[in-house]
């Protein structure tokens, strides 16, 4: 593959991600019933929801994990591409792809609950979790991202540097 389709991917794939960032947000994950009571919840509500029941430093990591991180890889790789080619800030650029690509294996661990509470969350007429479309919409943000950085090598940030003058 050469450095320009890397490039061109990268970019695909980073702009996929912020298109799809916003249904990710806006339509329900899952359902939840609990004793006939149905409600479906977004992100931003099932945050809401673990604030409300008092668990609000478990609601501060989901908010961080699910809305704040996806959100700042995105804008992070946008600014690693929108540099492409420059040669402007290489190690600032470096350091926040390795970082970026350091925390890309992590970022499924929301679905990954999701898909444990959807198959524990079975208790009957009691209560039950069923996943929606935002769930979907969330896991192809964050498969975005994972490819959008995998594409993109580190070394691309470097070739347009003049290394006598860092």
């Amino acid at each position: 593959m050469t450095d320009a389709t890397r490039v061109d991917l990268a970019r695909a794939l980073v702009v996929s991600g912020l298109i799809l960032y916003i249904p990710a947000n806006v339509l329900p994950v899952m359902t939840m019933t609990v004793t006939g009571e149905v409600e479906p919840l977004t992100v931003l509500g099932g945050v809401q929801e673990l604030y409300d029941s008092g668990l609000w430093p478990v609601a501060a990591v989901v908010f961080l994990a699910s809305l704040v991180v996806p959100f700042m890889k995105l804008a992070c790789m946008s600014w690693i591409l929108l540099l492409d080619g420059t040669g402007a800030h290489p190690r600032q650029r470096t350091a926040t792809f390795r970082v970026l690509h350091q925390i890309g294996t992590w970022s499924m661990i929301d679905i990954f609950l999701l898909a444990v509470l959807t198959a524990v969350g079975q208790l009957g007429a009691l209560a039950s979790v069923r996943a929606e479309m935002g769930g979907v919409f969330f896991s192809a943000v964050l498969l975005c991202t994972l490819f959008a950085a995998d594409v993109y090598h580190p070394r691309l940030i470097w070739r347009a540097v003049d290394v006598k003058n860092l």
